[in-house]
């Protein structure tokens, strides 16, 4: 149960999913406690917010199966409950969104939450844009925001949301939280800092924006565990950031006080997952991996264009990750997997072993266990959860 400095708070139990990580993936859902209290939003949102921040990743994690985040929305009080991108009305340019609205004395409280990848939006998720250097964003990522403040104008004019008093909640998970990233600059900019919280999870880079960094969008919290490379990519090297406050869990330093903490988030992750917590003991695999990618695309240019023999085939880095997210799609599972496999003794090799490391394949017909790969301990929502049990504990 979270603790908080505000004297009245609300209790809710909210359920809390996993992150399914393949198309049409399982998941598993466990309760949460939660305690909140309305006058968190009395706050500048540049002051951080445990509270606010569990609640985000608890409702993050819950647009994996909307109808968890419309059922957990709805249970704090929450109204006018909407989806958009989810089953009939799929788009894999844009992003599962969910909006609900909680009318309050003087303002009105717009909740924003974003689904992580689902299906063939690994393809936007790896498209990063020839023309970053005009449009300083993500091309995949800013479509998907694009799209969803489309559906939020739609909301608000839809049930009469006084513009003029309203403030907004946005995360998300992943590729969510790209899109929550995007999303919570641009509502920034349009409403005032004063006006948007915003809490991210995992969160790719969005953006080369030089003002990214600016005060006016630190209420914006990326949440990072170093292990997670998902969250470190595009690549630095390339004049990638995120928008707003990036925090990063501790990094494996073989510290006493690191071990403390790495058997905290073990005990918890196990209670929840009920099988042992994997790391990768460090960022080195990482580093080798985020290094050889800059070698082989030292520009984005060079992502999309410069081309390596592998399987009797010439890719290009952007082509390789594209039959990475073909196997996650299912599509041509054997062809695309052999490529996989051919990696080994090319230039893609690092690629391959660390995207491959903890999977196991089986005979014949190709297959990979996503469930035990090390990116799936480095890289989920309840992984999240787990250190971010330990972070809030220094947090007063």
């Amino acid at each position: 149960m979270l603790t908080s400095c505000q004297t009245t708070l609300d209790s809710y139990t909210l359920q809390f999913v996993t992150t399914p990580l393949q198309t049409n993936g399982d998941v598993a859902t466990f309760p949460c406690d939660i305690e909140l209290s309305d006058v968190a939003f009395n706050d500048v949102p540049s002051k951080f917010n445990k509270n606010l921040a569990m609640l985000s990743l608890t409702l993050s994690s819950a647009a994996y199966s909307y109808t968890y985040a419309l059922d957990n929305l709805e249970v704090m009080g929450f109204e006018h409950l909407s989806k958009f991108n989810f089953a009939d009305d799929y788009n894999s340019d844009a992003v599962g969104t969910v909006i609900a609205s909680k009318k309050l004395p003087d303002t009105t409280i717009v909740a924003i939450i974003f689904r992580g990848t689902y299906e063939k939006e690994w393809y936007s998720n790896f498209d990063i844009g020839r023309d970053i250097n005009t449009t300083k964003v993500h091309h995949g990522f800013n479509s998907a925001s694009e799209f969803a403040l489309e559906k939020l104008d739609m909301y608000i004019a839809n049930y009469g949301i006084d513009r003029d008093h309203c403030k907004f909640l946005v995360t998300g998970h992943s590729r969510g939280a790209a899109v929550a990233n995007l999303v919570s600059k641009s509502l920034i900019d349009t409403y005032g800092p004063n006006n948007i919280y915003a809490y991210t999870f995992a969160t790719p880079n969005t953006t080369t924006d030089e003002n990214a960094k600016d005060g006016r969008y630190s209420g914006i919290f990326n949440f990072v565990n170093p292990e997670d490379f998902i969250a470190h990519i595009p690549l630095k090297d390339w004049g990638f950031t995120k928008y707003g406050t990036t925090i990063t869990f501790p990094t494996n330093n073989g510290s006493e006080a690191y071990n403390e903490k790495l058997q905290k988030v073990s005990a918890y992750y196990e209670e929840l997952k009920g099988r042992e917590f994997k790391t990768y003991g460090g960022t080195k695999k990482q580093d080798e991996f985020i290094n050889s990618a800059f070698k082989l695309a030292p520009t984005v240019n060079d992502y999309y264009d410069t081309k390596y023999e592998i399987a009797g085939l010439e890719l290009s880095v952007y082509e390789y990750m594209t039959v990475v997210a073909n196997v996650l799609n299912n599509e041509n599972l054997i062809s695309n997997g052999l490529i996989l496999l051919g990696s080994q003794g090319t230039v893609f090799e690092p690629f391959a072993n660390y995207i491959m490391s903890g999977m196991e394949e089986t005979t014949g017909d190709f297959s990979l266990d996503y469930e035990n790969s090390m990116i799936a301990y480095a890289h989920t929502a309840e992984t999240y959860l787990a250190w971010m049990s330990v972070y809030l504990e220094d947090i007063d």
